[in-house]
């Protein structure tokens, strides 16, 4: 069994390139720079570019499985890279894992591609995708999500045509773009075919984040965290190796015929977390005071649509402080049944939050000390 992990240099994918060298499995990595911690694995690291689909190709020849997970996720307002990584470097993706006749393929996807401005509480998968996308982040993986369940069972081929979807960047300059990716009746028994799934986590957090804790450290200390919202809402997070595990679960569950393959699965810990007083949390385990300053959702949400607005005009390709769509992730609930997940799956956080927040605390100290 050989598999491929994009992005197994980042956060999630190097847990489950860890992972799945536990279980015997020669694990294959594509990136844009070498890691020494994968050479030190003795992973087979191939240097590439998602953009590339030659790349992308001979990264995926000779796999068994492919686990993408690579993707762009910023908050800036140049759909350029959006475009380029998270729908051209998926659809190469597809298109490789077609012409090299890979079996599986297990994307990671968002929670936030069903996202409304509204708090959804409990949602599943029968939830449609948002019917207005606030950033091209939210809205690209919905396109890639869509494009690779609809892929599901397609026969291998070199020219598979994406459901004659143009997929061109000229369809990405508006927000408002609909697509509609046809998904016709195939044969599940074909052996000459691809399955695919998609899993939405949310809020990926434990050790070795290079991410969400450095940032809002760096905000707190500078005197820029502000809470948004009334400082009840509830969201749904999952430990980075529980979230791994359920990539390889995701795998092992792509059986011909059953309910997996096509699917989407929402995966999270057993329990939501109030998003302020973990937040508080994490700043105590640092020796910083929780958060003071507060801002109500409503006049965010008007600065982040101010700032759109600015950022677009003078072509500024960095972050805006605040935008329409990080003020409905830090103000309203997000939380979801994943009974369907547990069902077919098979999977269950195997670390409870309490003791992920105990290694995450450890390390934490560590590096501050």
């Amino acid at each position: 069994m050989r598999a491929l992990v994009t992005g197994g240099g980042g956060f999630l994918g190097a847990y489950l390139v860890e992972q799945l060298l536990a279980d015997g499995v020669e694990t294959r990595t594509l990136g844009r720079r070498p890691r020494a911690f994968l050479k030190a694995l003795g992973v087979d690291e191939r240097l590439g570019d998602l953009r590339n689909f030659d790349d992308v190709d001979a990264a995926v020849d000779g796999c068994d499985v492919v686990y993408h997970i690579a993707a762009y996720p910023s908050v800036s307002m140049d759909p350029r890279p959006y475009y380029e990584t998270n729908v051209l470097g998926s659809k190469h993706v597809v298109a490789a894992c077609l012409k090299r006749k890979v079996r599986k393929l297990v994307y990671t996807s968002t929670q936030c591609v069903a996202n409304t401005i509204e708090s959804q509480e409990g949602i599943d998968e029968t939830t449609p995708y948002a019917p207005r996308f606030l950033g091209w982040y939210q809205m690209t993986k919905a396109i890639a999500e869509q494009f690779i369940r609809a892929a599901n069972y397609a026969p291998w081929t070199d020219d598979y045509d994406f459901g004659g979807v143009d997929l061109s960047e000229a369809r990405f300059r508006s927000l408002d773009s609909k697509f509609d990716f046809p998904r016709p009746e195939r044969d599940p028994n074909r052996e000459d075919s691809l399955m695919t799934v998609a899993l939405r986590p949310h809020l990926i957090w434990g050790p070795r984040d290079q991410h969400l804790a450095p940032r809002l450290f760096e905000r707190a200390r500078s005197g820029r965290l502000t809470r948004v919202g009334d400082g009840k809402n509830m969201l749904a997070t999952i430990y980075v190796e529980n979230c791994a595990t359920a990539h390889r679960m995701a795998a092992d569950a792509l059986v011909p015929g059953s309910s997996v393959p096509g699917s989407v699965y929402y995966i999270s810990q057993d329990e939501p977390l109030n998003c302020w007083k973990w937040i508080d949390e994490l700043l105590a385990i640092v020796g910083e005071p929780p958060v003071k300053k507060s801002v109500s959702f409503k006049t965010a949400w008007r600065v982040g649509a101010i700032l759109e607005k600015v950022y677009r005009w003078a072509g500024w390709k960095s972050e805006p402080t605040m935008t329409r769509f990080l003020a409905t992730q830090l103000a309203k609930s997000y939380w979801y049944d994943v009974s369907r997940a547990k069902r077919e799956l098979g999977f269950t956080p195997a670390i409870s939050t309490a003791e992920g927040m105990r290694r995450w605390a450890e390390e934490l100290r560590e590096k501050k000390a």
